[in-house]
């Protein structure tokens, strides 16, 4: 009769299943009896079939006896069956005794009391709604234990708060303005590192600034006490405290003024909190933040080192190649060949400084091979001296043997040459001593972070050579930018320097770590990562009358470089074809699949670039031997090829011998 509306029931239906007793509906004096009853009424018989219900539980369902009397009260309110009225109702007829029960109405948020006997063989219940009772006993039980908490909440409150100010290491403080005299709590006397209980709880104030504010701070905090009592205003500032041991802390505290009922100012109440590892935190988070920025600015500066190489590259085998067919047609006596001489000597000069863009920008050309770099070092030291001012002084001391590394030995050496003139020049014109120690060491992750950013290095077994001056070392922004391209600190820039040796260190996948400050020298340390694999042998040259034969697909964007390619391998008996991009060479391979003995294709070109232009032309012939140009370097280049590779690789800019040279050595190779 509750908890859900009456199923609607037609006419025609069936009152239900056979009955096990016959169906016998209350007298009408006694349904008038009922119905007078303010409350839902129901009768039921013991095969819960409904003798009566009055019309006071029209709120639960639509009463219309005709429709309900003699019908199963639980095909009438279908969500009861099963419920607690279901289990109170067979009590009652099972064990003849009434019962009481109160239900949650949650479709009507309602409370009800439901009281059950039995009567005439079966059940009559009546429903009263109890809910104003229930929410009265809520609430009366609410403020009985709101009254518990709060008296229990006043007890606890003081050591309550003792508790919360250590937990959070806060300490309070409250001055008498009257007396001057300060009471400290007793966290606030553990942040001074002073023991609770012996005394030190109250102090005068003014001996408080005086015995534990930094001389720095004194003045401005007595100013901020002023300003409270003048103004009434309550503020947050930072002081440094020195603790009873020495210690100097860092504490953010918060006052307030308190009045007294005549308005007159009595007290000044506040808390101390010891923020001094959060501005270490702090400070570290802008540190790495620094570091974060600075190399990405190395990267970008990188980026465009490298496009203005690359471009450069280009114009300069025009340069090159030019000069060298101009000199293969002159003869030796001719005076031309001397101006034509100095052309290719500033251009291989040019070439020179484009390594170096290329260098910074982690892309230069390196001839890798393993090696003891100790020797190299020892061999170096009459070179080292001569770079170096008159008044400095070399000391090298080597570990022997040191392990093998896979450098670049020409780009080892400018790295060297580059750390050991900067380190005399931090020397001024103070004499001084340059040192040079080599050794291994293993690195971890958390060392590597502390190192120069903007490398690849991984943790692992690295060589190390240090190069430590006894010059005046350098404060943190000299630090920080040392490694920028034409930074210095003297009066010009000389050019990429130390920038070009960052870009050298990153492509040999190792990194430099810098120690110094100001007055004690600096000494830097170059770590490589030790070799476990040995290098391919270079290939060999061949001489400068050497002569070849086939046909030759030259792929460029640039006029100058197909035009440069094509005039000096036509001049060694080769056939010549020129591709603009690379569309243009797949549709020429395309069109004679077997026609070219080689593909001379560079990497950079706008559209389809090399690599795709690579991939193509091997679709359509598997067995096309090519030999890529660029400007970067070869390691770089190869390592963007999977599975078959090209053939061989061409340095920008080249001169006529290191073309034939790399042409020769390549088909060769297919010959064999």
């Amino acid at each position: 009769m509750t908890g859900g509306a009456m199923r609607p029931v037609s006419s025609t239906e069936s009152a239900g299943p056979p009955a096990a007793t016959s169906f016998r509906p209350l007298s009408d004096a006694q349904c008038a009896l009922l119905e007078a009853s303010p409350y839902p009424m129901l009768v039921l018989d013991r095969e819960f079939r409904i003798r009566f219900v009055n019309m006071a539980a029209s709120e639960y369902g639509v009463v219309v006896p005709a429709l309900l009397v003699g019908r199963n009260v639980w095909a009438c309110y279908p969500a009861l069956e099963g419920s607690v009225f279901h289990d109170a109702y067979q009590g009652v007829l099972d064990s003849g005794t009434a019962t009481r029960f109160e239900r949650y109405d949650a479709e009507r948020d309602r409370w009800q009391a439901v009281v059950a006997y039995p009567a005439d063989g079966g059940v009559v219940a009546k429903l009263e709604d109890i809910t104003e009772t229930k929410r009265a006993e809520f609430a009366l039980r609410e403020s009985e234990a709101a009254q518990r908490r709060a008296l229990n909440a006043l007890q606890r409150s003081e050591e309550v708060l003792r508790l919360a100010q250590e937990a959070a290491s806060i300490g309070s403080f409250d001055v008498d303005l009257r007396t001057g005299l300060m009471t400290r709590s007793k966290q606030l006397l553990r942040l001074l590192a002073l023991e609770p209980g012996v005394g030190h709880e109250t102090l005068g104030l003014g001996a408080a600034i005086d015995d534990f504010v930094h001389a720095e701070d004194r003045d401005r905090i007595r100013r901020e006490w002023s300003e409270i009592v003048s103004t009434g205003v309550g503020r947050t500032l930072r002081v440094r405290l020195i603790r009873a041991d020495g210690v100097v802390r860092h504490v953010t505290s918060s006052m307030m003024l308190v009045r007294n009922e005549q308005g007159a100012p009595v007290r000044i109440v506040g808390t101390s909190i010891d923020v001094t590892e959060q501005l270490h935190a702090e400070e570290e988070r802008q540190y790495v933040e620094a570091q974060i920025q600075h190399a990405q600015k190395l990267e970008s500066l990188g980026v465009l080192a490298g496009g203005i190489a690359h471009d450069f590259n280009n114009l300069l085998v025009g340069i090159l190649g030019n000069a060298s067919l101009a000199l293969l047609d002159l003869d030796p006596g001719t005076e031309a060949r001397q101006s034509l001489a100095a052309i290719e000597e500033s251009a291989q000069r040019a070439a020179d400084l484009t390594r170096q863009l290329l260098a910074y920008a982690g892309k230069g050309r390196y001839v890798m091979e393993r090696m003891n770099i100790a020797p190299v070092i020892e061999d170096m030291q009459s070179l080292m001296r001569s770079a170096m001012s008159r008044n400095a002084s070399l000391r090298v001391d080597l570990t022997v043997p040191m392990p093998d590394v896979e450098v670049d030995i020409s780009q080892f050496r400018q790295v060297m040459m580059n750390l050991v003139t900067n380190a005399s020049d931090a020397l001024g014109n103070a004499s001084g001593t340059v040192t040079v120690h080599s050794g291994q060491q293993e690195l971890s992750r958390e060392f590597l972070a502390t190192c120069v950013p903007g490398t690849n290095a991984a943790p692992g077994a690295f060589a190390y050579v240090a190069v430590r001056d006894t010059g005046s070392g350098m404060d943190d922004s000299t630090r920080r930018r040392m490694f920028e391209p034409f930074f210095s600190t003297k009066f010009t820039g000389r050019g990429l320097g130390l920038a070009a040796t960052m870009g050298i260190v990153r492509s040999h996948r190792g990194t430099l770590c810098v120690e110094s400050a100001t007055g004690s020298g600096t000494s830097v340390t170059l770590f490589l990562p030790i070799a476990t694999a040995t290098q391919h042998e270079p290939a060999s040259m061949r001489d400068g009358e050497w002569r070849g034969a086939g046909h030759i697909l030259v792929v460029d964007d640039e006029d100058s470089v197909r035009a440069v390619a094509t005039a000096l391998l036509r001049r060694r008996g080769f056939e010549v074809t020129e591709a603009k991009d690379g569309s243009h060479a797949v549709e020429l391979l395309r069109q004679h699949p077997a026609g070219y003995a080689l593909v001379l294709l560079d990497l950079t070109m706008p559209g389809m670039n090399g690599e795709a232009t690579f991939r193509a032309l091997r679709e359509i012939r598997d067995d096309l031997r090519v030999l890529l140009m660029s400007g970067y370097n070869e390691q770089d280049v190869t390592r963007m090829f999977l599975g078959r590779g090209p053939a061989g690789f061409l340095q920008k800019p080249f001169r006529a011998d290191e073309l034939y040279a790399r042409v020769a050595d390549t088909l060769h190779a297919q010959s064999m």
